[in-house]
């Protein structure tokens, strides 16, 4: 017998007034807030509307509860990683292309500002668990912007394949900032991750 398939976690209504666009972004700051200080497992939406200053049936209007509020907060990290991407690529042919993988690499192990912390809760109980479908597509869009740059660069890439390389690229960037954030917190802080990597990347493109 087919089990009935999960509800995704996500917003219950998108905002449209200025007020509810408000609300929301109350609601996320203290879910960010109490997701570092308490840890996922302990953060309830009760602790969420209380940290925001709302009732938490105001907080059920707009979220069906905190793995809706780490799906939206995941969501604005990757968009931002998206702008973080796109801005650097868009830099690549002012600069050599080690000094612009090696940028982009810092941005995304830093995660362009996000909190150390909130960045850990969201790798480990959003990309880990059933909820990353709701991030279906984030990898493509990032694909699409990397396979772009590298068609267009004046750099003498010498991988054939551009989409090939481009998913791979996306796919190794990952999952070495996942895993230095998560599994080794020490190394997303370590310049030799970043030389390292950029190294690979850069043999990857440019070597025979």
């Amino acid at each position: 017998m087919t089990k009935p398939a999960k509800k995704r976690p996500s917003p219950r209504k998108e905002p449209q007034q200025e007020r509810s666009r408000e609300m929301v972004e109350v609601v996320l700051a203290a879910a960010a807030r109490v997701f570092v200080r308490e840890g996922y497992a302990r953060a309830t939406t009760n602790r969420i509307a209380e940290a925001a200053g709302i009732s938490v049936g105001s907080l059920y209007q707009y979220f069906r509860g905190k793995d809706a509020i780490a799906v939206a907060l995941l969501r604005r990290y990757r968009q931002r990683v998206l702008e973080t991407v796109a801005r650097y690529l868009e830099e690549l042919d002012e600069a050599s292309l080690e000094v612009r993988v090696g940028e982009l690499m810092r941005a995304m192990l830093e995660a362009d500002g996000l909190d150390p912390g909130l960045h850990r809760v969201l790798i480990e109980h959003v990309l880990r668990t059933n909820a990353a479908a709701e991030m279906k597509g984030f990898e493509l869009r990032l694909e699409e912007v990397i396979a772009q740059k590298l068609k267009t660069s004046r750099e003498k890439i010498r991988t054939t394949d551009l989409d090939l390389a481009a998913f791979l690229l996306v796919r190794v960037v990952m999952a070495i900032t996942h895993a230095a954030v998560v599994d080794r917190p020490e190394l997303a802080r370590d310049p030799r991750v970043v030389d390292e990597t950029t190294r690979m990347i850069v043999g990857y493109l440019t070597t025979r």
